[in-house]
């Protein structure tokens, strides 16, 4: 049985960017006097970071040694050590700040580039072959983006992710009318009880784990139950469009009564209260530890190592291998036995990562990227774009 696992490099062909891309997006909207001015004006309304707090921030903007992990990772590091609860604060909201850039940068490719992803992913068909030979066919993924879940619409490939129930939430337009958002629903309950609902053994479909949170997941209330937003109807763009939708209802209220909440979508709800959902991306250098909070569930991180168990083939498609709580968990998987084989997709690859290295007798590095890779699986030939490269 073979199992896919997914980073930034594998939706690149869709328009997606990749780490060092998005980081330049972020360096070029979020200039030193950019924020030096923004915390002017958060300063005169009352609020605003220690001065220190945008000193630290400007210079890791500056050093351009590091990518946007590297940063938010270097900041959360500050905030565990500030032991001054006002600029501990600062360094909190500093935090907040540049992950709520980050969502706002992925959505905004994730709505542009919906047409253009969808061409692109005309080189990604063989994945129905791939699902076919595998039933189900496990997808663990590192990504924010919707293209896989934009994939399997595309190809009517049925797709969960382990949320166990249909809910519709009645939110406010800014028209006054009632929209009745659909998300599927994982309770608090569900994920202390293992009561998740995923394609079993033989049947036909993706089973999708998103181990870093995603545009499309929310935290909501006090316990946490997490929301996935739903597409409201069977075309793969529709998902793209309830984002959209989601954002708007959240930019009205900003717009409309002023309230701006940082890593939180507001709407209003029939009853005219305010309600709140949290973004659920899962940044930075300290990911799945206690050092901060984190809305991403953790426990999906247990689900990728049990449900890893299940297969002898891992291909890692546009994956870098920087993330140790990862690499960890394959490493232990391809070490427990000698018939388990890695097959590392990426277009720079050119020798077995240094943490496989004892085990680089069962990894294969495959120097390919994502449409190339697919697209080799099937005889299809690549599309017109493809070929022009």
């Amino acid at each position: 049985m073979k199992a896919l696992f997914i980073g930034a490099g594998a939706t690149y062909d869709c328009g997606m960017p990749l780490v060092w891309e998005l980081t330049a997006e972020i360096r070029r909207w979020l200039t030193p006097e950019k924020l030096i001015a923004f915390n002017k004006n958060w300063k005169s309304q009352g609020g605003g970071w220690d001065q220190d707090v945008i000193s630290c921030v400007v210079s890791l903007l500056e050093n351009e040694n590091l990518h946007y992990e590297n940063i938010i990772g270097a900041i959360e590091v500050e905030c565990s050590r500030e032991r001054d609860q006002l600029k501990r604060q600062s360094y909190h909201a500093a935090l907040g700040f540049l992950l709520q850039a980050v969502y706002g940068l992925l959505m905004e490719r994730q709505v542009k580039n919906t047409s253009y992803a969808l061409a692109a992913l005309e080189d990604f068909s063989s994945i129905k072959e791939m699902v076919n030979n595998n039933k189900p066919l496990w997808i663990f993924s590192l990504n924010h983006d919707c293209i896989i879940e934009m994939l399997a619409l595309k190809l009517e490939i049925p797709l969960k992710s382990g949320f166990n129930e249909e809910v519709n939430i009645p939110m406010k337009t800014a028209n006054g009318s009632i929209y009745s958002f659909p998300f599927e629903r994982l309770s608090r309950k569900s994920i202390e009880e293992n009561q998740y609902d995923f394609f079993r053994h033989g049947e036909f479909g993706i089973n999708l784990i998103k181990l870093h949170g995603a545009l499309d997941i929310f935290g909501q209330n006090d316990e946490l139950n997490y929301l996935k937003v739903k597409s409201a109807t069977s075309s793969p763009d529709s998902l793209s469009s309830q984002i959209q939708l989601l954002d708007k209802i959240n930019q009205d209220i900003a717009v409309r009564d002023g309230i701006v909440c940082t890593n939180e979508n507001i709407y209003e709800d029939e009853n005219g209260e305010i309600q709140f959902l949290r973004k659920s991306l899962l940044s930075g250098a300290h990911k799945f530890t206690n050092k901060l909070s984190q809305i991403a569930p953790s426990e999906f991180l247990s689900l990728f190592k049990g449900n890893l168990n299940y297969a002898n083939e891992l291909i890692c498609i546009g994956y870098s291998f920087g993330d140790k709580h990862i690499d960890d968990q394959i490493a232990d998987w391809l070490s427990f036995s000698a018939s388990r084989k890695l097959n590392i997709v990426n277009p720079g690859i050119n020798s077995c990562p240094e943490r496989m290295k004892h085990l680089s007798s069962q990894v294969t590095c495959s120097p390919l990227g994502a449409a190339d890779f697919f697209t080799q699986l099937s005889n299809k030939k690549p599309t017109v774009f493809q070929a022009m490269l």
